[in-house]
């Protein structure tokens, strides 16, 4: 494999954008009303709080979803029950990996994933240990990473849940390709293509593709890589998969720009911008403006201008709603 020395600049800057898409969130361009005072929600159960902070949750108001799912929190504290205590805790992590606080829901599912052990919710403590091999892997944790996310496979593969089971395979392979071990980590993203495709799971499907693409595109594959993106978005399409669809566009972008395909990388492009507007993912639109920015650019046309202008905007707001709060 080419190591990142010998990578030229435009290899380089595509897996960067590619690390930057990985880690993004999508967050509102508007600032949420304030959730409820303490006072009026002291009488509803921790349950009830979960299922409040999961309504926000969905429509991506980060801010009254962290504060309802922390009222739940401490609610099941207060009663001493590691069940809710955890579901609570991983709700928290996910949505700060969603903002890209990965030490802080590394800390929270490491927390979780005991207390789960306390109780008969062995599909929860799966999902724990899977979130939490992530997240280890991105932290850098590799032998944290492989442990959880083989307890975890074990886990699905005991209640007989194939689909979290091939998920974990996904992850590992990843991982394995991440740690330099490309051919083992291509074999295991096979298996976990191979065994999506026979359950007819479209969505595990869509997420191997997108994962051997990106493998090859880290292995300097160019034409595989490219390769394994079309036919995810032949799928995608052909399925309606808007948001993997988005994924994949912008990804093919990104190829073209490392090998100077101009308005391959503009179609491309285009279309995932396209995408994100309709998904309101703010943080997706922003990397599509600014991969255009770069194509137009290059091919010395007026829209360059434009287009940088809009990705500021968006990443500037995208900052103010993430961090800066009311």
């Amino acid at each position: 494999m080419q190591s990142q020395a010998t990578r030229t600049p435009a290899q380089r800057r595509t897996l960067s954008i590619l690390v930057l898409l990985a880690s993004s969130i999508a967050s509102p361009l508007h600032a949420p009303a304030w959730p409820a005072e303490r006072s009026e929600t002291a009488t509803l159960s921790g349950q009830e709080l979960l299922k409040i902070g999961e309504i926000h949750d969905v429509q991506q108001h980060w801010q009254e979803t962290l504060t309802y799912y922390r009222l739940a929190l401490s609610t099941f504290r207060a009663q001493q029950q590691p069940q809710g205590i955890a579901t609570s805790l991983v709700k928290i992590a996910a949505v700060n990996e969603r903002q890209g606080k990965i030490r802080d829901a590394y800390d929270l599912l490491r927390e979780a994933v005991p207390l789960y052990g306390r109780t008969k919710d062995r599909a929860g403590q799966a999902r724990a240990l899977l979130a939490l091999g992530r997240m280890s892997a991105r932290l850098g944790y590799g032998e944290e990473a492989r442990s959880s996310l083989l307890q975890a496979q074990d886990l699905y593969r005991r209640i007989k849940q194939p689909a979290g089971r091939n998920e974990t395979l996904i992850h590992l392979g990843l991982l394995d390709i991440g740690e330099g071990s490309m051919e083992r980590g291509l074999v295991l993203l096979q298996q976990a293509q191979q065994d999506a495709r026979s359950r007819k799971d479209i969505d595990q499907q869509l997420a191997t593709w997108l994962a051997l693409g990106d493998a090859h595109a880290l292995g300097d594959r160019p034409q595989e890589a490219v390769a394994a993106y079309d036919a995810g978005l032949a799928l995608a399409e052909a399925e309606h998969r808007v948001a993997l669809e988005a994924k994949l566009q912008f990804r093919l972008a990104a190829a073209a720009a490392a090998d100077d395909r101009l308005e391959d990388g503009i179609r491309s492009g285009k279309r995932a911008l396209l995408l994100s507007q309709t998904l309101h993912d703010v943080e997706a639109e922003a990397a599509a403006w600014s991969l255009l920015h770069d194509f137009y650019r290059r091919a010395d046309r007026p829209e360059a201008e434009e287009a940088e202008q809009r990705a500021l905007t968006l990443y500037r707001n995208r900052s103010f709603s993430v961090h800066g709060g009311r």
